[in-house]
């Protein structure tokens, strides 16, 4: 008889899926992982609405989802939190979006109640502010390796993020957002935790995170399935840029503004070939959607089903980013889909990629338009570069 493979619990904020957010494809990656070794129950703080990408081929022996669960602070608790920040190690709940689970939670009891009679082997926390879930989980399971997958440098997005939202004169919002770094800073350093190893997205983090809460922190990278066979860009008349992001978080926001109010007027004097700028995402404001939506080179695509289409339809892949934390999907994707890309060099960061080989750099509108041109004119060089991208991307991030 074939001996059973041990149980593993994933805990993630969001559900596992090969498509969608950064954090779901991260993880997907870590549900791959473990369903080697493991069979894994997932347990998903996550709305039903986004879990239709379950089929019987999912790679879990279990899903648990709990989109009521979900608790935070009180409004007077974050404004403490936000006053006194040296607190949050010691007072978790005080971080103005920190996590927790009610003990009355009908899922986590069924989880708990499924797995009763069974010895749960690992324990995987996927990212920090589900700490206090995997507190509760790894006490009915004492003897179970816990790992945290930190993701992102929390307190370096945040901070990142704070001046995104100051770049864009949202000032409230960034000051908030830079209060909510410096408790995470705390945490990230003084906090004691259970952990065994703690794990970071960007090699450029986790040489620098000092923390108490693993015995270890080590680099996992953001890896992605390669498609097979992708088609390289056609060549259609008309040149089709392509932007991918979720749209209400901030730093995506402030590229999208870049893109539609500074470089579009540039493009319009340097391009002389029929271009177009396809953004595809979920979550914009109503203001942000009226401002693509005003600009007919623009074409813009809500919460698209697939975007195998769009990167088909692509010619160039634009990373315009100038903060956020971690190492950036929307670049492997490019990447993935053998696209030429231009980016800055934060939409690089942690990824190893070389300038002028991997990437066209650029960082103002100037360069950002100088780039698209070259690469437009010269189709040789845009191969060179996709496939520069593309090996990187197969050698180092790829998903077996």
């Amino acid at each position: 008889m074939k001996e059973q493979k041990p149980l593993a619990v994933l805990l993630t904020p969001v559900l596992p899926l090969p498509t969608g957010s950064g954090r779901a494809l991260r993880a997907w990656d870590w549900l791959q992982t473990l369903s080697k070794d493991y069979r894994v129950h997932v347990f998903a703080l996550e709305r039903a609405a986004n879990c239709s990408g379950i089929g019987k081929d999912y790679p879990a022996e279990g899903v648990w989802i709990s989109a009521d669960g979900r608790v935070s602070a009180t409004r007077r608790r974050k404004l403490a939190g936000l006053m006194f920040p040296f607190l949050a190690p010691w007072f978790p709940s005080l971080a103005a979006d920190w996590l927790g689970l009610p003990p009355w939670d009908t899922k986590l009891r069924e989880l708990e109640a499924c797995l009763a009679r069974e010895s749960v082997k690992h324990i995987v926390v996927f990212r920090l502010y589900m700490h206090n879930l995997g507190l509760a989980v790894s006490s009915r399971f004492p003897d179970a390796t816990m790992s945290l997958d930190l993701d992102d440098f929390e307190s370096y997005t945040r901070f990142s993020v704070a001046g995104s939202l100051a770049r864009m004169r949202r000032f409230r919002e960034a000051v908030r957002e830079f209060a909510c770094a410096i408790q995470y800073r705390f945490i990230e350093r003084y906090m004691i935790g259970p952990y065994r190893t703690a794990y970071l997205a960007s090699k450029e983090d986790f040489h620098i995170l000092t923390t108490r809460l693993a015995k270890e922190v080590t680099y996992r990278p953001n890896r992605i399935t390669i498609p097979e066979d992708f088609p390289r860009a056609s060549s259609a008349r008309v040149l089709t840029l392509l932007f991918v992001g979720v749209l209400n978080y901030p730093p995506n926001e402030e590229a999208v503004h870049f893109m539609v109010e500074r470089l579009l007027p540039e493009l319009r004097k340097k391009l002389p070939r029929p271009w177009r700028l396809s953004i595809v995402g979920r979550g914009a404001s109503a203001e942000l959607s009226e401002l693509m939506r005003g600009h007919e080179e623009v074409e813009f695509i809500d919460n698209a089903d697939s975007l195998k289409e769009w990167y088909e339809a692509a010619h160039i892949v634009l990373v315009p980013l100038h903060a956020g934390g971690g190492t950036k999907f929307k670049a492997l994707e490019g990447f993935a889909h053998r696209r030429p890309i231009v980016s800055t060099g934060h939409g690089m960061r942690g990824l190893g990629a070389l300038a002028d080989t991997h990437f066209l750099p650029a960082e103002t509108v100037e360069t950002f338009a100088l780039a698209i041109k070259r690469l437009a004119d010269d189709r040789a060089l845009a191969d060179r570069i996709a496939d520069a991208g593309w090996q990187l991307c197969y050698d180092n991030y790829r998903i077996e």
